[in-house]
């Protein structure tokens, strides 16, 4: 009995220890997962983003026109101010008198100088003008005397040449019949005279014949010779063809006699073919000189009858007389008024461009909001804003307590600030009020992304890379916990709340941390949220 209760005492005294240590457990478990981080989680999912764009804009006129005025006039008083209803008929400011008179003598000034210069320009280029006319005049005249004095140079080189192959031919003609005359006598004698009947007589008259004949032939060959001299020195006009002539009818009578030789023939036709090839030459001459002098003469007389040099400025200086004239109007006009500006049409100011003591612009001067023409709504946009807001697109604007339904009608970049955007909203006749202030709104949609995740579960490390902490289940000393484990991801688009990412860098059921407490890490152990 007694080790029965020993034995019932260890077994209570070893369930007394488990559950000490089981308690111990708890304790510790307990008092470990209390300084764990706790943390919010969700799963991604596949979703659609909406986009909403807000920004404020105001009211403005839908279109403005220009009260301009001759600039560099000195403003004395400006009468109206920005938001004022003003007509025809109201005064917008008014110039100093006194410095619009003297600017009507310094163009009144202007303008004789340059009429002074456009009566010297004219009187110049008039007689420019005489001076071609007469020079193209005396170039033609001397293209006429050239091809005259030229042609009748080239008509008396003809004559000579025909004169000279004339000459020739008479000769060469005497020469065939000088030689057929001399055959003839040869064989008259032969036939005549019998054998050995030679008498001493006879040999004396034939010497005496022969002497004679040999004196009047060296006379006849100097009288040629002297003819072909006097055709080589002679010009190539008259005189040469005369010579040509004297030395043919010379030839002629010398032909005549029994005293011309074989010789002697030959030097007066040798003579003659030369002043025939004198006579070519002088007409090719002639007729060269004359295609000179023509084309000299022709290019004279093109250079008198071509254009003068490009010279506008006469033009140019009547324009310019023609609009200052027109601004001296003007400023006379401006006087006539006392100097008041006044609009071409009624509208509201919507800002003024000039003030008292300061020189008027070149542009306007006032600009007015037409009443005439419907008001719009401007609103400045950042590029990120732009990227969901398209022209054409439906918006809403906010006018005070009315909400106004309409569309985007004009978006482009603003070229004063580049990287932002102005989107226009025409409104109906009575919407709006010129200057107030409102609100756009636009929504868009995109299309389904497959992994849709909060914007808040989405962080940035210091190399500016997106990633997400998702929950991993793993042993530890005390059973199984929960670690986070740093996944980057690649962000397709975002709104507001919402982050798509790239498809893959998750799978479907990883639940990703939205929300924790303390500070957490790649790896550090954490607990999920209790619950309420």
């Amino acid at each position: 009995m007694e080790l029965l209760r020993r034995q019932k005492n260890k077994i209570r005294a070893f369930g007394i220890f488990l559950v000490f240590m089981l308690l111990c457990t708890l304790i510790s478990k307990s008092v470990y997962a209390s300084g764990l981080p706790q943390v919010s989680t969700s799963v991604p999912g596949a979703s659609a983003l909406a986009h909403t764009v807000e920004a404020e804009g105001i009211v403005e006129a839908g279109r403005e026109t220009a009260a301009t005025v001759l600039s560099g006039l000195r403003c004395d008083t400006v009468l109206v101010h920005e938001g004022d209803h003003v007509d025809t008929e109201t005064a917008l400011f008014q110039v100093e008198l006194e410095d619009l008179k003297a600017q009507i003598e310094e163009r009144q000034l202007s303008i004789s100088k340059l009429q002074l210069e456009i009566q010297a320009q004219e009187q110049n280029r008039q007689l420019e003008e005489e001076q071609k006319n007469e020079q193209k005049d005396r170039a033609r005249e001397d293209y006429n005397t050239a091809e005259k004095n030229s042609s009748q140079t080239v008509s008396r080189a003809e004559q000579d040449l025909s004169a000279a192959e004339g000459a020739l031919k008479e000769a060469e003609t005497a020469y065939e019949t000088w030689k057929a005359e001399l055959a003839a006598k040869t064989e008259a004698p032969e036939q005549t005279q019998q054998p050995g009947t030679n008498t001493g007589q006879e040999t004396e008259q034939e010497t005496e014949q022969d002497a004679g004949q040999e004196t009047e032939q060296d006379a006849a060959q100097k009288t040629e010779q002297d003819a072909a001299q006097k055709i080589k020195q002679e010009p190539q006009d008259g005189p040469a063809a005369e010579e040509t002539e004297n030395s043919g009818s010379a030839s002629s009578e010398d032909m005549e006699t029994d005293s011309m030789t074989e010789e002697s023939w030959q030097e007066q036709l040798a003579a003659l073919r030369q002043a025939v090839e004198t006579a070519k030459r002088a007409l090719e001459d002639a007729r060269q000189n004359r295609s000179s002098a023509l084309s000299e003469a022709e290019r004279a007389l093109e250079d008198a009858d071509g254009k003068s040099a490009a010279d506008n400025s006469l033009e140019m200086n009547r324009l310019d007389l023609s609009a200052q004239q027109k601004e001296l109007k003007a400023y006379q006009e401006l006087l006539q008024a006392d100097g008041m500006v006044y609009p071409e049409r009624e509208g509201i100011v919507a800002s003024i461009g000039v003030s008292p003591g300061e020189r008027t612009p070149d542009g306007a001067a006032v600009v007015l909001a037409d009443l005439d023409s419907p008001l719009q709504f401007s609103v400045s946009l950042t590029a990120d804003q732009k990227k969901y807001v398209n022209q054409g697109d439906p918006v809403s604007l906010k006018l005070g307590s009315r909400t106004i339904e309409a569309v985007a009608d004009y978006i482009a970049e603003n070229e004063m600030n580049p990287g932002t955007y102005q989107l226009i909203v025409f409104l109906e006749e009575g919407e709006g009020e010129l200057g107030e202030s409102g609100t756009l709104l636009a929504e868009t949609r995109t299309d389904t992304y497959a992994c849709v995740v909060p914007l808040a579960a989405v962080f940035t490390d210091g190399n500016q890379r997106k990633y997400v902490l998702v929950m991993e289940e793993r042993s530890g000393i005390l059973g199984p916990e929960f670690a986070a484990r740093k996944v980057y991801v690649n962000v397709q688009d975002q709104n507001e709340s919402q982050a798509a990412l790239e498809e893959g860098a998750l799978s479907g059921d990883e639940e990703v941390i939205t929300d924790f407490t303390g500070e957490i890490e790649d790896g550090d152990v954490v607990r999920y949220k209790d619950p309420g």
